[in-house]
Parts: C-alpha cells; structure tokens; sequence
C-alpha cells in the first residue's frame, strides 16, 4: 500500500504516553489521529467510531509507549502494517 505518510507524526505517536489517548495512521490523509479514549463528548463519539468503522481498511493503530522512537521504528512499524 504505498501512500505518502506524515512520519514524524508516525515518530511522535511511537512515542505516546498518555494513556487516555489512541493515535491512528489515516491511509487516506497520510496523517495521524489523536483520539481520546475517555472523553465523553459528541465530538470524540463520533470521531472513536469513524476510526473503528475504517479500522484496517483505512485507519491503522499505532503503539505508543516507546520513550525514544527513531526513523528505523517508523519503518519497522510501516513494514509491519504492510505499508
């Protein structure tokens, strides 16, 4: 699936340690997503099931947890999507 990705946000998504957000890699845009998990508003609803609903197709979930991520993570990450 080749496409033009926002790697640095890729980077900073790998990186990620906040527990009350998910970030997702939108194949479409080529951006990354910060959805919050526990916000209880219309906006974030809408937006958890936008994602869910595109989950593999569109939408790509993205670990954080990595306290120094590098451009090999980037890569490993995107070889292991398929991407």
């Amino acid at each position: 699936m080749a496409g033009s990705y926002n790697r640095e946000q890729i980077l900073t998504a790998l990186a990620a340690t906040d527990p009350a957000y998910s970030y997702y890699l939108d194949l479409q845009s080529g951006e990354v997503l910060k959805v919050p998990d526990t916000e209880q508003s219309p906006e974030a609803d809408a937006l958890r099931n936008q994602v869910m609903e595109g989950y593999g197709d569109r939408y790509r979930y993205i670990p954080g947890g990595n306290p120094s991520p590098s451009d090999a993570d980037v890569q490993t990450w995107m070889e292991a999507e398929g991407l």
